[in-house]
């Protein structure tokens, strides 16, 4: 066993095992490096040589991405975690991670992970000036991710965790984006625990992470009023897909990656009125249509010019309609609503409307269980003392819907219409 040393104030040991130098520091006293010596010693022997270069020649960044190569293929809900890995991925100067779905999926094989070497992806102009808006948003977190990129593996701590906690809370970022940063984290060094056999660091410096108190479920209703307001400002806005996409996620409830990514014209049962989605975050699924929700559709299908089936039934991006999004609630001069909230608007709605019939809402929203219903079920006392008392409703007040007459008529193409779309007066008010 080598003999400990000392450096500053600290004493740090280096021993070699299994032909592998490993140099361990920071410890108070001679006899604390020679017992964590000992410990490291006795971990590898027992659990063999660590994987790869190691914990102690690895930096953080450079771990995600080879965690990001073995594990992401199996995880069905892989997009959030690679958005999260590139963030650090491109702290350090290391090419980014595109996901893209396997043409003959086996094995329980959802993703093929692809490496870009460009690592940063073409930003088009229309979303520069709201991806710096992000970037300044983000400013403090993205200075700490830069640090911890660029760290070794085994040198991080649980302080240099709780300080990118810190720095997030500081920039405004929501408790659920915070618990999902921390735990993306400690994955990571559990599996390298686990699977590479890496002894450092010894405990997850991402568990035990303090963390500001925040409400735990987000429970923001758009009213009638300022539905009618976004719609103003979204029909001058120069994505003609913005308006469409949202008034659908409204009428229909869906998640918004559900008819962006997984959701083409052929996938629509026009007499039906069933969409299915070939793939959802609970698996593929039918969604019942309601009236106004098919007449978007039959709007949007005449204005694309009648699209072959395998067209996507929204041809834009996340990334536009979240610009779109925050465009149009600034012109709308609306306080702290986001896209997701028009989910919970039109679950609160329908349960409204449909007297809490449980089992249609479940087949409406796509959820598994009742607790997960309800947690997008915001109803107000207002709410039921105006059910109590047999008031009527301010309209304006009321949990938005799409209103047909307010969505601007279609351009009329000279395509010719398919036997199974119905001609509708585009003035008509939705039921």
């Amino acid at each position: 066993m080598a003999k400990p040393f000392k450096r500053g104030s600290r004493w740090s040991v280096r021993v070699r095992i299994q032909d592998e130098d490993i140099f361990l520091s920071g410890y108070p006293t001679a006899e604390a490096a020679k017992r964590a010596a000992q410990e490291h010693t006795t971990a590898i022997q027992k659990s063999g040589a660590p994987a790869k270069f190691g914990p102690q020649r690895t930096s953080l960044a450079a771990a995600l991405l080879d965690y990001a190569r073995e594990k992401l293929p199996r995880l069905k809900g892989a997009e959030q975690d690679a958005r999260r890995i590139n963030r650090y991925l491109r702290a350090a100067g290391l090419p980014r991670i595109v996901l893209r779905k396997p043409a003959q999926p086996t094995d329980g094989q959802q993703w093929l992970v692809h490496i870009d070497e460009a690592q940063q992806p073409v930003i088009p102009n229309s979303l520069k000036a709201h991806r710096a808006t992000q970037a300044q948003a983000s400013a403090r977190s993205d200075a700490v991710r830069r640090k911890l990129a660029c760290k070794t593996f085994s040198k991080i701590t649980r302080a240099d965790v709780q300080y990118l906690a810190n720095a997030m809370e500081k920039d405004g970022k929501g408790g659920d984006d915070v618990r999902l940063e921390i735990a993306q984290l400690s994955r990571l060094f559990n599996y390298a625990k686990k699977y590479w056999n890496w002894a450092e660091p010894v405990t997850n410096p991402a568990s035990g992470i303090d963390r500001a108190k925040t409400e735990s479920a987000r429970n923001r209703v758009l009213t009638q009023g300022e539905w009618n307001a976004m719609l103003r400002a979204l029909a001058s806005y120069d994505n003609r897909h913005a308006l469409p996409a949202f008034a659908l996620l409204l009428e229909s409830s869906m998640r918004s990656s559900e008819p962006l990514l997984h959701a083409t014209w052929g996938n629509l049962n026009w007499q039906r009125c069933i969409l299915h989605l070939k793939d959802s975050k609970v698996g593929p699924r039918d969604v019942p249509l309601s009236p106004g929700a098919m007449q978007i559709l039959r709007q949007l299908y005449e204005q694309d010019g009648y699209p072959d089936a395998d067209r996507p039934l929204l041809p834009t991006t996340y990334e536009a309609l979240k610009k779109a999004w925050a465009t149009a609630r600034k012109a709308a001069a609306i306080e702290d609503a986001r896209g997701h909230d028009l989910r919970h608007t039109a679950a609160t709605r329908y349960a409204l409307e449909l007297d809490g019939n449980v089992p249609i809402l479940k087949l409406i929203t796509g959820h598994k269980t009742d607790s997960q219903l309800m947690r997008y079920v915001n109803l107000r006392p207002d709410d039921a003392v105006t059910k109590l008392h047999g008031r009527p409703m301010n309209p304006e007040a009321m949990p938005a819907r799409y209103l047909a007459a307010e969505m601007p008529p279609a351009p009329v193409t000279a395509a010719s219409k398919t036997a199974n779309v119905i001609a509708v007066n585009s003035g008509r008010r939705a039921a």
